[in-house]
């Protein structure tokens, strides 16, 4: 609802004070400035998608997906070539469990380009609902239409292989998470030498740590962006914990914390106490893990905490009374 301390303001002071909000880390006060733009306009789509948005990171997810839902398709911008808004209420369906429902919006959605979030969150849904034959059939899809980013740039599909993988990870379907490894091996096999990151992760995911160890020293030789290379790092950690070289995985730590400052994209996995976090676990320190997580968020890097179910990688942290409340305290 709006408060009342903005009723007399402009929406221009108050999509400042939203933005500024935005910056901060304070999700909720974003959230609520937002929708109160959008309960002043309600076709104006993009604060509807901000609002809903920073529900979903203050995790209030029920909240945000009502905002979400709200809007009315008759107002969304036709003109456009995609549609993140759709995308962002297929995450929160997912966040809810409400798995079903992405399919419906993935047959409803008539934009000529295929925005990757949407895709992306459509096969996370299926392999909740275990459709495997679907799966295949949707990724085959987005293969042949190919999948657009925010920008309305082409991606590679290394973007939803990686989620594919997480996503089997995350569920533990190792045998479909063995196949889509090994198919991403593949596809990123044929990119060499170009790209070497793909080729690394997809590698890294088929669970053979040994064998990822010398794709990811190449691939982390061969990039030269910082976030990317940060990534590469963190799984090279994993892989050393996971085979008990203990002193390389804690020198990859080290290399994390002399990083110099990233942009913070919760996206790529950008903050350096995430990746910390993740290596930290695969040494079996659960409660420095958790530690390091917290300190994510209160350095203000673009992180909310239901993101970190999200990921494959945290999961022997589930269910940790330390993790829940990280959780659910943010």
């Amino acid at each position: 609802m709006a408060c009342h301390s903005t009723k007399k303001l402009s929406d221009e002071v108050i999509e400042q004070q939203a933005h500024t909000a935005k910056q901060n880390g304070e999700w909720l006060q974003a959230a609520q400035l937002f929708e109160t733009i959008y309960q002043r306009n309600p076709t104006n789509e993009q604060a509807n998608y901000e609002a809903g948005t920073h529900y979903l990171k203050a995790n209030q997810l029920q909240k945000g997906l009502m905002i979400l839902k709200e809007f009315d398709r008759q107002d969304e911008n036709k003109a456009a070539d995609f549609n993140g808004r759709i995308a962002r209420l297929a995450k929160a369906y997912n966040k809810t469990g409400q798995y079903a429902a992405v399919q419906d919006l993935v047959d409803q959605y008539d934009y000529p380009k295929m925005y990757r979030g949407l895709a992306r969150e459509h096969l996370k849904a299926l392999i909740q609902l275990q459709e495997r034959e679907a799966l295949a059939h949707a990724f085959s899809q987005y293969q042949q239409s190919g999948i657009y980013d925010d920008k309305g740039k082409a991606t590679n599909l290394g973007f939803l292989y990686r989620a594919i993988c997480n996503e089997l990870l995350l569920v533990g379907n190792q045998d479909l998470l063995a196949e889509y490894a090994a198919a991403y091996t593949s596809w990123a096999t044929e990119r060499l030498p170009k790209d070497k990151r793909n080729w690394a992760i997809a590698t890294f995911y088929q669970q053979r740590y040994s064998t990822a160890i010398s794709p990811l020293q190449e691939a982390i030789a061969q990039e030269d962006t910082p976030r990317h290379q940060l990534e590469l790092i963190g799984l090279l950690g994993i892989c050393y914990a996971k085979e008990k070289k203990l002193t390389l995985a804690h020198c990859q730590l080290l290399k994390i914390n002399s990083f110099p400052a990233l942009p913070l994209r919760h996206d790529a996995f950008g903050a350096l106490f995430y990746h910390q976090a993740r290596i930290e676990l695969a040494l079996g320190q659960s409660a420095t893990a958790i530690q390091s997580l917290q300190k994510a968020l209160t350095h203000k890097a673009e992180f909310w905490s239901n993101r970190f179910v999200e990921d494959g990688l945290l999961k022997d942290l589930f269910g940790q009374d330390g993790f829940e409340r990280l959780v659910k305290g943010h």
